[in-house]
């Protein structure tokens, strides 16, 4: 019988054995482009990756749930056991969230589910309520948020370009999270952690971004990050918010005189960001894009040197804070990740080469 990890079992792996030994994302890949979702074109909203627990027994599985072509009800989703099984579109298993007499209370809503130590996270349809979802087991937990400052829902703080997507649930080496609007936060954009045991949440977070502004967000090692809309065929990662330190860090033209300096482009095949996935077992970042499956590799930042607020460039010492820098540890880390994606052929793959800066 598969065993999953208990909550306890996820905190001590995160805690020992994948510590966030860099100082945050310095840059992306090209986009690698994989398929187009099972459903076909028509299904544009969606959202796809691999578990995000760490040390979740079920690595080498993904996930895929599109929306249906209304763009906000999600049903039915595919879990396959291995990266040649989702090529060959042959899953381990077929799930549909419908409940008896075609009800739906129970359906996702908008783009921010996550695939966590073996169960769905998403947004219960029509309410600000959590849902879990263990398709093995077909355990089902819904959880009410109502406290001094709720989460919004039914497309009131949803993000730009992208329709109910409110709640956006996210997975890192730090746990389980949710990032959410709120009338009492003006629309600003909230984060707090999620029990995966029981979905309680935790204290919020008040970040000074709008959610509305944002195009999709992601968390890595206990850092927000937010993506805006450049044209048709760039993203930029434009702001973070470490929840540790409760800094942010913004493009220079937004920022304070103590805000930190923050800005990578990220190329994109299609215009509109569904969904974004960050996986701390494989440090990728999975993207659903208008309908298709597209993943990124990250490069991070050295650990800062003596000086405050400089990185360490791979083994040749380069400050990373300097153009010339950058584009060196750029360019040898992405010829390094290139070699071991997934472990599959080359050719099996569409690589876009990045014109992304830092």
């Amino acid at each position: 019988m598969h065993k999953w990890l208990t909550y306890n079992d996820v905190l001590e792996m995160s805690q020992d054995e994948c510590k966030c030994d860099h100082d945050g994302l310095l840059g992306v890949s090209g986009p690698i482009l994989m398929k187009l979702n099972w459903k076909g074109s028509n299904f544009k909203a969606g959202s796809w990756g691999k578990d995000s627990a760490i040390g979740t027994k079920s690595k080498d599985h993904y996930w895929v749930f599109p929306a249906n072509e209304d763009n906000r009800i999600w049903e039915t989703f595919r879990v396959y056991s291995s990266y040649r099984k989702l090529m060959l579109y042959y899953p381990v298993m077929e799930f549909s969230l419908q409940g008896a007499k075609d009800k739906c209370e129970n359906c996702g809503q908008g783009g921010g589910v996550i695939f966590f130590n073996g169960s769905f996270y998403y947004n219960c349809y029509n309410s600000r309520a959590l849902c879990m979802t263990d398709p093995h087991t077909m355990r089902l937990l819904r959880k009410e948020l109502e406290d001094d400052d709720p989460a919004s829902f039914n497309n009131i703080f949803s993000y730009k370009g992208v329709k109910f997507q409110d709640v956006d649930m996210a997975g890192d080496e730090k746990g389980l999270w949710m990032v959410h609007g709120s009338t009492k936060a003006n629309g600003n954009m909230v984060i707090r952690k999620v029990n995966p045991n029981n979905l309680q949440v935790g204290t919020p977070w008040t970040t000074s971004q709008k959610k509305v502004e944002v195009t999709n967000s992601f968390m890595i090692c206990g850092v927000l990050y937010a993506t805006r809309r450049v044209n048709a065929t760039h993203e930029e990662i434009f702001y973070a918010f470490d929840t540790k330190t409760d800094q942010e860090h913004k493009t220079p033209a937004e920022s304070s005189s103590t805000a930190q300096e923050y800005k990578i482009l990220m190329e994109k095949p299609l215009p509109t960001v569904q969904s974004l996935n960050y996986n701390p077992n494989d440090q990728k970042l999975y993207m659903y894009n208008d309908g298709f499956l597209v993943y990124y590799n990250l490069i991070f930042k050295r650990h800062r040197a003596s000086r405050p607020g400089q990185a360490v460039g791979a083994e040749q010492g380069q400050d990373v804070n300097s153009e010339e820098g950058q584009g060196h540890v750029i360019k040898q880390a992405q010829a390094g990740l290139s070699k071991k994606d997934h472990n599959s052929p080359s050719d099996q793959k569409k690589n876009l080469t990045s014109k992304g800066n830092v």
